[in-house]
């Protein structure tokens, strides 16, 4: 019986082994098909509610559901206009998705008007070409989450803190609804910054609760992310390591000092009844490619807290990786060139990536972190564009996935009830009746199941008059 009992147990490690270690890519392209298309029916009626009969329409996608993002923190930052326009022109030819700066020491340049001047232009122009906006971060315990003259007095970073939150998202509710609203809780422990302090004074948990409370007090609808690196077991144990003491307080209050795994840091927020709206997962990869199966596995284990994930901030060099690299003087990380086998390297990485999380069901968004090489975090090689804002092939694979192999374009005729029926990716649309002039907008919702009826009004389309 103990034989047959260690038998048994072998097969299911070896199960359990073969698909830990299994392509996850081998069935990408059907998970896709599963959970970002839709079979729709559209109804097309005029505006007296009249079947269209045999008419020839145009079907074109105007937008994903997906948020495809990247970081829009180099706006306005390059020497001419020239390039300023080139660098929109790429982020808008690629991505609906935009994560804009909101640090808390930016705030207090110039009383923070240059902040809030810059963000107005930023808002604008994304509102303008239709991009999502998510702001970053609002609380932090890094210095840049904490300005010059914030108190040491926990008491009065925590009043700071609420106005801050409240104040932000009460003037930008209406053009923003996502937040990164506190950023990387389970490391706090290792700063002595204001925001720090506060934070280990009354632990990440109760950290997050307050926040949360102070942001849905201001707008309920708003989709409130907790964002951290801290996604494996590694920096648990070396958390414990180089401060035994929190071994005693996590003792004393495991609440107050929780253990600084990512995972069991969300479950502790679910249990107080305080979940975020999403997690957040940084995947900075400036020391090596993480393997595509650990990719897999990290969106499995997450996936089952019932939480959207959202891949906040993705960084892949298209460069040698450093043996030392300087994470508080970026400036010594110089030179660090991308290369031409690099850039290939990073293209064929980037694509199975992006297949690879957009075939995830629990996966809701990916931000690469950041555009172009010209100020890239650490001055990493780790932009989709180089410098002079040409192009990589990480650039060119993403444009042919999320606009051509992942984009729906057809034309069809209406039947005699005036319907088509496609499988489309899900998102915005506009239809076109060429020969009568007349268009109209529908959406395919992956939130719904397959067979979504959609009953099309087409209104006269005017044609702009010229001042």
């Amino acid at each position: 019986m103990k034989r047959y009992f260690y038998y048994v147990l072998a097969v299911m490690l070896l199960v359990l082994c073969c698909n830990a270690f299994a392509d996850p890519l081998e069935n990408a392209n059907w998970r896709i098909k599963q959970y970002r298309t839709r079979e729709v029916k559209l109804k097309l009626r005029d505006f007296q509610g009249r079947k269209l009969k045999d008419v020839k329409v145009k079907i074109q996608m105007q937008r994903h559901q997906f948020l495809f993002g990247c970081s829009i923190f180099s706006f306005g930052a390059f020497k001419t206009e020239e390039e300023n326009q080139g660098y929109l022109e790429l982020f808008s030819g690629l991505f609906n998705y935009a994560t804009v700066p909101f640090y808390f020491r930016a705030a207090e340049r110039k009383g923070g008007a240059r902040e809030a001047e810059r963000n107005e232009e930023i808002i604008k122009w994304c509102e303008a070409n239709h991009i999502t906006m998510k702001g970053h971060t609002l609380i932090w315990h890094e210095p840049a989450g904490n300005p010059s003259w914030l108190s040491d007095d926990p008491s009065e970073v925590e009043r700071a803190l609420r106005k801050r939150v409240e104040t932000v998202i009460r003037e930008y509710r209406y053009e923003i609804s996502i937040w990164d609203l506190l950023n990387e809780p389970t490391v706090a422990w290792r700063k002595d910054t204001p925001v720090a302090k506060w934070e280990n004074k009354i632990g990440p948990v109760k950290a997050w609760e307050r926040a949360l409370k102070w942001a849905k007090g201001v707008d309920r609808s708003g989709v409130y992310l907790v964002n951290d690196f801290n996604i494996d077991a590694s920096s648990a144990l070396a958390g414990f390591i180089s401060d035994p003491e929190r071994i005693w307080k996590m003792a004393e209050d495991p609440v107050k000092h929780y253990p600084v795994s990512y995972k069991n840091y969300i479950e502790a927020l679910k249990r107080e009844g305080a979940k975020p709206d999403a997690i957040g997962i940084q995947a900075h990869m400036h020391k090596g490619n993480w393997p595509l199966w650990e990719v897999w596995q990290l969106c499995e284990t997450y996936s089952r807290l019932n939480i959207p994930i959202h891949f906040t901030e993705t960084t892949v060099l298209s460069g040698e990786p450093k043996d030392k690299i300087y994470w508080h003087e970026p400036e010594k990380n110089l030179p660090w060139p991308s290369t031409e086998k690099g850039e290939r390297e990073q293209a064929d990485y980037v694509e199975k990536y992006y297949k690879l999380l957009f075939s995830h069901p629990a996966v809701e968004a990916i931000t690469w972190w950041n555009l172009s090489d010209y100020d890239a975090w650490l001055n990493a090689p780790a932009g989709l564009v180089r410098r002079d804002l040409s192009k990589k092939p990480a650039y060119e694979r993403l444009e042919r996935l999320i606009k051509k192999e992942w984009w729906t374009s057809l034309e069809e005729k209406t039947d005699d009830d005036g319907e088509i029926e496609f499988r489309g990716f899900c998102g915005d649309y506009q239809i076109i009746l060429p020969e009568q002039g007349n268009y109209s907008t529908f959406s395919i919702d992956c939130d719904k199941k397959d067979g979504q009826k959609i009953e099309v009004r087409v209104q006269r389309k005017f044609k702009q008059v010229q001042e």
